[in-house]
């Protein structure tokens, strides 16, 4: 919701399903403008149920029962309005809403509310998992303007296999007309005792090979037409997964961390799948019945009206039915979509995480939980599959009634009984049947057009929602390239991953260049989130984050990635060997370079006793090193990068405690010079930092030096207290 939203009347608005009378319903609750003020109003069914002055509320809360709840709301006075119930699937938007809204009431500024639900507001339907998008309210027009504007590039090359294909169609239709020459010119006659032509042997030979040559023209323009949208829809495929794969590098860790890794490479992979397989097959074939349909239905408008009205019988009963049943297979092929997702996500999660499994000795449960995920998938694919044995070969009966009566009609006009007011001959009712079947055998595949249309629309909006996503870290316009020093300086910072639940609250902090800080606090303060910031992961929702004065959101992300090293706690190694994962920090570093890293890392002494040394493969996320072994390649890689900032996430966390004291000694020559923030849950490990900074329910709680901080006796103090009392009892264990 944007602000001309609210100044259009509608501040927030979320659902419940539960009215006064224990019912389901459809119900709103919505805080709308009324001039100068804004009232609290609650619709029912679409008829307004409740309403008063927003003013008077001062926060809004929820009641949680046996499946279900109650929204309530305390007044200023202190009485509390009982507004709405509603079931389990409205307590998640519900909650976004009450949030967003309190955090309105405390502070009067307005933030988007993330509902966090997988239910559309607009109409209560379930969105495709992990998603945005509702297929029943998305706009098909856009969704096709899309298609087509991704497709421009390749519309000539499937121009030019339509054309074929037209060709091809063309000369298909000649051969039912030379078929009818043969037989009224020449069999008919023939078994008849009639004359027939001088030369017929010569004249049949002649007939026949022009069949074989119409036939044999119209098989090489569909084989060549099929190699064309085949070689077509590959590259299209390419160029689509290339377009979605750069978009996703582009998204924000909001928006990535919103979706597993499954569901992304399942929009990569099968949905470009899909939507090639409908250009390969459908939009050709769209082509060809069209122009056989048109074609076919000419010559019977111009030869025989009255057996066109027998021909086309079926096509409004087709078409009609078709038309009624879109929007219940689409429903249909949308929740196998969902449930194909959650069984591949599924089996992505089990796949990455085996040795967890192992470890805990869980393989049965595994194969229980996919087993019932792709069982839930068969029952649906089975469904789906049972509607189409049911409603094809009832439309398939339509379809064949028609072509028995055609054959009725016209064998009725051969022999002579026309009710179309002129007979006909054996040779045109055996074309008007070949031209029956052109007509009928695209209407049989229309009847299965919905389905592949329905998986392709699905597929499509999933697409576009990536593609459509404006990334919310990006350079602003003249973004500027420096030469970054070091300074940073946190002013008024306040952020939330929620901007109305904020993690960091009004931070104030100026770190010199060359400073070593470190960041302490009990888990959950927001230490993490204050880095992120640095690395402009995130952006801040209020005050300013500089370095060397300058707003970070004004320099470019180019400048601070090759400016700001990092060693995570949790570290990820690629697959691939050594050399390539410290290289790929700075892949065109020297050997000597990587060398170098290596042993300031305390890493080149295990690297070098390995068969392969540098060249050893890791496998996936470094499977085949310990914990320690993947922590000091990790820090050989920060190092590679020579920064200008320095960030470490427990950066010593998996190692043991004579290299921890190794690499320690390292790390005070590495941070010289260098701006560097530290994160420890071991307090001794930072007792060299020049200045410590506490954190303690978002809040900055303590700044100074550890000796300065034990004499205040404070958060800090009770922290390397309760530390070593622990290590105490290890000790004496």
């Amino acid at each position: 919701m944007t602000q001309t939203q609210i100044h259009d009347g509608l501040l927030y608005k979320s659902f419940f399903d539960i009215d006064d009378k224990n019912m389901v319903c459809h119900g709103e609750i919505k805080i709308i403008k009324d001039n100068n003020s804004f009232l609290l109003t609650l619709e029912t069914d679409g008829i307004k149920s409740f309403e008063c002055d927003f003013s008077i509320i001062k926060e809004f809360k929820i009641t949680a029962h046996v499946g279900c709840g109650t929204l309530e709301a305390e007044k200023k006075d202190g009485e509390l309005l009982r507004l709405c119930r509603f079931t389990q699937s409205c307590i998640n938007p519900l909650s976004e809403f009450i949030k967003a809204v309190n955090f309105y009431i405390l502070t009067g500024d307005y933030v988007e509310v993330d509902y966090n639900a997988d239910i559309c507001p607009k109409c209560g339907r379930h969105y495709v998992e992990r998603s945005t998008i509702c297929i029943n309210c998305a706009n098909k027009g856009s969704i096709v303007k899309r298609f087509l504007d991704l497709s421009k590039k390749y519309i000539p090359a499937l121009a030019l296999a339509g054309l074929l294909i037209m060709f091809a169609n063309v000369i298909g239709l000649a051969i039912p007309m030379l078929n009818r020459n043969l037989v009224d010119n020449y069999l008919t006659p023939a078994t008849q005792g009639l004359a027939i032509p001088f030369n017929a042997v010569r004249d049949v030979v002649l007939i026949v090979l022009l069949m074989f040559v119409c036939y044999l023209a119209e098989r090489v323009l569909n084989i060549i037409s099929g190699l064309i949208s085949n070689n077509t829809s590959a590259r299209f495929v390419d160029h689509l997964r290339t377009k979605l794969y750069n978009k996703i590098q582009l998204l924000s860790m909001t928006s990535v961390s919103r979706r597993t890794t499954g569901d992304l490479i399942k929009r990569v992979t099968e949905d470009t799948s899909v939507i090639a397989e409908f250009i390969r097959s459908e939009i050709i074939w769209m082509l060809e019945i069209g122009i056989v349909f048109l074609g076919v239905s000419t010559y019977f408008i111009i030869t025989r009206p009255m057996l066109a009205l027998f021909v086309f019988l079926p096509v409004p009963i087709v078409l009609f039915t078709v038309n009624k049943f879109w929007d219940f297979i689409h429903r249909r092929y949308e929740r196998q979509w969902i449930t194909s997702s959650y069984a591949n996500g599924i089996l992505h999660d089990i796949v990455r995480g085996i040795r967890v499994v192992k470890i805990f000795g869980t393989e049965d449960k595994e194969v229980a939980k996919f087993q019932k995920a792709n069982k839930n998938l068969a029952d649906i694919s089975s469904s789906n599959e049972k509607v189409w044995s049911i409603l094809f070969p009832m439309l398939n009966f339509v379809m064949t009634a028609g072509e028995y009566l055609i054959l009725y009609f016209g064998a009725k006009a051969v022999l002579g009984d026309s009710i179309f007011g002129n007979n006909m001959t054996l040779g045109e009712l055996l074309q008007v049947i070949a031209y029956t079947g052109y007509i009928y055998g695209p209407l049989r595949w229309i009847t299965w057009l919905p389905r592949s249309i329905a998986n392709a629309v699905t597929s499509m909006a999933k697409l576009n929602e990536i593609l459509d996503e404006d990334p919310e870290i990006r350079d602003r316009e003249n973004a500027q390239k420096l030469d970054i020093k070091g300074d940073i300086a946190f002013s008024n910072v306040t952020f939330g991953y929620k901007s109305y639940e904020p993690v960091l609250k009004n931070i104030s902090l100026d770190i010199k260049q060359g400073e070593m800080i470190g960041i302490v606090g009990h888990s959950g303060v927001g230490k993490s989130t204050l880095i992120n910031l640095i690395m402009r992961l995130y952006d801040v929702n209020s005050g300013q984050l500089m370095i060397d004065g300058v707003d970070i959101r004004d320099i470019s992300k180019e400048t601070l990635c090759n400016s700001i090293g990092v060693v995570f706690q949790e570290t990820f190694l690629f697959a691939g060997s050594i050399y390539d994962n410290i290289a790929y920090a700075k892949p065109e570093a020297k050997p000597e370079e990587i060398f170098a890293a290596a042993k300031i890392a305390y890493a080149h002494e295990f690297i070098i006793k390995l068969p392969d040394a540098y060249n050893t493969l890791v496998g996936e996320n470094g499977h085949t090193l310990s914990g320690g072994e993947r922590q000091r390649l990790a820090i050989a890689r920060a190092i590679l990068r020579n920064p200008k900032i320095l960030i470490l996430d427990e950066a010593t966390a998996s190692l043991d405690t004579e290299t921890e004291s190794k690499i320690q000694e390292a790390m005070q020559k590495l941070i010289k010079g260098r701006t560097t923030l530290a994160i420890a849950h071991r307090l001794s490990t930072l007792k060299f930092a020049d200045r410590l900074i506490v954190l303690e329910k978002g809040n900055l709680a303590e700044i100074g030096s550890h000796e300065e901080l034990l004499k205040a006796k404070g958060i800090y103090y009770n922290l390397v207290m309760a530390q070593r009392q622990t290590t105490k009892m290890a000790n004496k264990e």
